[in-house]
């Protein structure tokens, strides 16, 4: 799982991409991935007209479950004493309509420019991810295996990168005996408030034959705003496809801060992956009341144990245990477990079926809003997905992807 540091990044793409190269100190690289497949939930809440809920079954057409559905461009430049000049161009498409995810962003997952050298590390500037994300997202099931279904609740620690920065600097260093550390600064861009839509982040990570251990932090301003495409355009993780859907806008606070830590060992066929992160949302606006305008903090303390299996070489088996739990301030707290289970088989060096199952169980004082009467109840929700009217849901994925 340590190699997956580096797929995660936009350089490791060049190797399944088209190079078409000016001379032979630079290159310009298109490529891309299509992920398309089928997804079965048990239970999606509905509202009906008096404002009562019930819920029912769907099937859904979906892209990018596996590996996001974009296409990019990366280009560099060799100017010489071993330095190149580098940029990344990267857009994620829905499959099912062809629309860009992100409505009026053409670039919406990379737009930087920068700077490489092996023996002082890499800066680059623009629209990008953070490495507290890469580093420790490269551990858990989500960015491996199970789909982004199988990503923690709401991806409110980011470890699935929901969101990345705007206007920031990031600096990665170069590997001093498997050691390697990185940065990132964005800039608010907000005139008389500097602090508006600030962010920051800082990780480290240590590979040492089998065995991979990274550590980070990473704080945010305003992240609805800043990075989550406002409320009229949201991109989180947490639906907003019905009118009454529970834990929308969660993340509309006015900062959050995450911290965690994580590591992965491999031992012949078999590896074993385990993180663990805080994240803590200040003054959601999903609690906001008469009582308390300004709404709640809420904390997100979540471990996730992640397995996986090579039961032939281009078979791999994988699963995953994940534990959620959520507090907000004055309240009693939510337990949230959820279980993914999958298989990958691999059609070619850039083709692969995948099937995954995702269950989840909420328990507790529940986080879930009863819109007919305001009180609190345990609803489950499978990432990226409406919620269930229950505190039990069920989604099987199955699809196919294909990487250029």
């Amino acid at each position: 799982m340590a190699d997956n540091i580096v797929k995660r990044s936009a350089l490791a793409l060049a190797a399944c991409g088209l190079a078409i190269g000016a001379h032979a100190q630079s290159s310009v690289t298109l490529y891309g991935t299509v992920d398309a497949g089928l997804v079965y939930t048990s239970n999606q809440q509905t509202t009906l007209a008096d404002g009562s809920t019930n819920g029912h079954a769907n099937y859904q057409l979906t892209g990018g479950n596996l590996v996001p559905s974009r296409w990019g461009l990366m280009g560099t430049e060799d100017i010489g004493g071993g330095t190149t000049i580098n940029f990344t161009l990267e857009n994620s498409f829905l499959i099912g309509s062809g629309a860009m995810l992100q409505t009026n962003t053409l670039f919406n997952r990379n737009a930087w420019v920068g700077l490489s050298n092996p023996g002082y590390g890499a800066l680059t500037l623009g629209r990008q991810y953070d490495p507290f994300s890469d580093y420790l997202g490269a551990y858990v099931s989500s960015n491996n295996w199970a789909t982004l279904y199988g990503s923690h609740f709401g991806d409110v620690d980011n470890l699935n990168e929901a969101f990345n920065f705007n206007n920031s600097i990031k600096y990665i260093s170069p590997s001093f005996g498997g050691l390697t550390f990185g940065g990132l600064f964005s800039f608010g861009g907000v005139a008389g408030d500097f602090s508006q839509k600030k962010g920051w982040a800082l990780a480290a990570n240590y590979v040492h034959g089998p065995l991979s251990l990274s550590v980070g932090y990473l704080e945010l301003n305003q992240p609805l705003q800043a990075a989550l495409g406002g409320t009229s355009g949201y991109i989180g993780d947490f639906s907003c496809a019905n009118a009454s859907a529970s834990y929308c806008l969660l993340q509309d606070a006015s900062k959050v801060r995450i911290a965690g830590a994580g590591g992965s060992y491999a031992f012949g066929k078999a590896s074993v992956a385990l993180t663990y992160t805080h994240t803590r949302l200040s003054q959601s606006q999903y609690f906001a009341s008469a009582a308390r305008p300004d709404g709640a903090d809420v904390s997100f303390d979540i471990a996730e144990l992640n397995t996986t299996y090579a039961l032939a070489p281009d078979l791999q088996l994988g699963f995953a245990y994940i534990f959620n739990h959520a507090k907000p301030a004055g309240s009693a707290s939510t337990q949230v477990h959820q279980v993914n289970l999958g298989a990958v088989y691999s059609l070619s060096k850039r083709t692969a079926l995948y099937a995954v199952a995702i269950g989840q169980k909420s328990s507790g004082a529940g986080l879930g809003i009863d819109p007919s009467t305001g009180a609190t109840q345990n609803l489950a929700q499978i990432p990226n997905l409406v919620n269930s009217d229950t505190d039990k849901q069920l989604a099987v994925v199955v699809g196919l992807r294909h990487n250029f």
